[in-house]
Protein backbone atom coordinates (compact mmCIF):
# COMPACT_ATOMS: atom_id res chain seq x y z
CA UNK A 1 0.00 0.00 0.00
CA UNK A 2 1.07 3.26 -1.22
CA UNK A 3 1.17 6.58 1.55
CA UNK A 4 -2.21 8.00 0.04
CA UNK A 5 -4.26 4.32 0.44
CA UNK A 6 -3.28 4.33 3.93
CA UNK A 7 -4.36 8.18 4.20
CA UNK A 8 -7.29 7.77 2.21
CA UNK A 9 -8.46 4.66 4.36
CA UNK A 10 -7.56 6.89 7.69
CA UNK A 11 -9.87 9.23 6.62
CA UNK A 12 -12.84 6.75 5.87
CA UNK A 13 -12.36 5.55 8.82
CA UNK A 14 -12.75 8.99 10.80
CA UNK A 15 -15.32 10.15 8.57
CA UNK A 16 -17.45 7.28 9.58
CA UNK A 17 -17.08 7.36 13.59
CA UNK A 18 -17.33 10.96 13.15
CA UNK A 19 -20.66 10.96 11.39
CA UNK A 20 -21.70 8.03 14.27
CA UNK A 21 -20.57 10.36 17.25
CA UNK A 22 -22.03 13.30 16.31
CA UNK A 23 -25.25 11.75 15.64
CA UNK A 24 -24.99 10.42 18.99
CA UNK A 25 -24.27 13.89 20.84
CA UNK A 26 -26.72 16.11 18.63
CA UNK A 27 -29.41 13.41 19.31
CA UNK A 28 -28.53 13.91 23.47
CA UNK A 29 -28.49 17.81 23.13
CA UNK A 30 -31.80 17.48 21.37
CA UNK A 31 -33.31 14.77 23.93
CA UNK A 32 -31.97 17.48 26.53
CA UNK A 33 -33.89 20.22 24.97
CA UNK A 34 -36.62 18.15 25.00
CA UNK A 35 -36.84 16.68 28.58
CA UNK A 36 -36.50 20.65 29.37
CA UNK A 37 -39.75 21.21 28.08
CA UNK A 38 -41.61 18.42 27.08
CA UNK A 39 -44.27 19.41 24.93
CA UNK A 40 -45.89 17.41 21.73
CA UNK A 41 -43.78 19.05 19.44
CA UNK A 42 -40.58 18.60 20.98
CA UNK A 43 -41.08 14.96 21.23
CA UNK A 44 -42.12 14.21 17.80
CA UNK A 45 -39.11 16.97 16.43
CA UNK A 46 -36.81 14.05 18.52
CA UNK A 47 -38.40 11.24 17.07
CA UNK A 48 -38.22 12.31 13.46
CA UNK A 49 -34.53 13.35 14.47
CA UNK A 50 -33.19 9.83 15.73
CA UNK A 51 -35.08 8.27 13.00
CA UNK A 52 -33.41 10.07 10.46
CA UNK A 53 -30.00 10.40 12.00
CA UNK A 54 -30.36 6.38 12.98
CA UNK A 55 -30.97 5.88 9.17
CA UNK A 56 -27.46 7.37 8.04
CA UNK A 57 -25.60 5.95 10.69
CA UNK A 58 -26.92 2.58 9.02
CA UNK A 59 -26.95 2.98 6.00
CA UNK A 60 -22.95 4.58 5.83
CA UNK A 61 -22.45 1.71 8.39
CA UNK A 62 -23.64 -0.96 5.60
CA UNK A 63 -21.89 0.30 2.81
CA UNK A 64 -18.87 0.55 4.63
CA UNK A 65 -19.22 -3.51 5.34
CA UNK A 66 -19.75 -4.08 2.06
CA UNK A 67 -16.97 -2.47 0.57
CA UNK A 68 -14.85 -4.01 3.33
CA UNK A 69 -16.15 -7.28 2.48
CA UNK A 70 -15.65 -6.97 -1.47
CA UNK A 71 -12.09 -5.70 -0.39
CA UNK A 72 -11.13 -8.90 1.79
CA UNK A 73 -12.18 -10.85 -1.47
Amino acid sequence: MDATAIIRLALEVISNRLITILALLTSCGLACWVMWGPEWERVTTLAIYVIFSHLTVRTKEKSNAQSQASNSE
